[in-house]
């Protein structure tokens, strides 16, 4: 974060306890697929593997070049584009992976700017059939940002249920997780 806080907005990589929290409840058929926004170093990509059958289920899309590097020699069965998230649905199109059931967020949306938010959630609506899941966490320190709640009234006038599933303090920092299902 220090050297590059443009790109990379954490302190520390997310907790196992946030990880297990974000891939809580999630079932991935074989005919379906998940992707990951903002896999960073791979510590949510380390539970999302549990809960997928085989790497062809996977796509994860980060934009820091020696973030995919990293995420392709600790997880080679999954797939890594470098590539911003703002063209998730394009990525998801062009890799051949089956309809995605679950995008999961390890980026801090409420520090991104406007433009890029709004991106990102007409990314979310092409992408997410019904039924489908869309799980992020936003930090305790800014779940209450003008931008946050920007964020959450948007997606929930697109998805019809939305909820915070849990608080999980065994994390630097603490941070909400949070789940729209369309």
């Amino acid at each position: 974060m220090l050297k590059n806080p443009t790109s990379v907005c954490a302190l520390a990589p997310s907790s196992r306890m946030l990880a297990r929290a974000m891939a809580s409840g999630l079932e991935i058929d074989s005919d379906e697929s998940v992707m990951e926004l903002g896999p960073g170093t791979g510590a949510l990509t380390d539970q999302i593997r549990h809960i997928i059958t085989d790497g062809g289920e996977y796509i994860g899309i980060e934009l820091e070049p020696r973030f995919v590097g990293l995420l392709r020699e600790r997880f080679p069965n999954l797939r890594f584009e470098q590539n911003s998230v703002t063209r998730a649905f394009q990525v998801h199109a062009d890799s051949g992976t089956p309809p995605v059931k679950a995008v999961i967020s390890g980026l801090s949306i409420s520090t991104m700017p406007g433009p890029v938010i709004d991106e990102i959630i007409v990314n979310l609506d092409r992408l997410l059939r019904p039924g489908s899941v869309f799980r992020m966490f936003q930090y305790v320190h800014a779940y209450y940002l003008p931008s946050a709640i920007r964020f959450r009234r948007r997606m929930s006038s697109l998805f019809s249920d939305y909820r915070c599933d849990a608080l999980v303090v065994r994390n630097l920092p603490p941070a909400f997780v949070l789940t729209w299902t369309r």
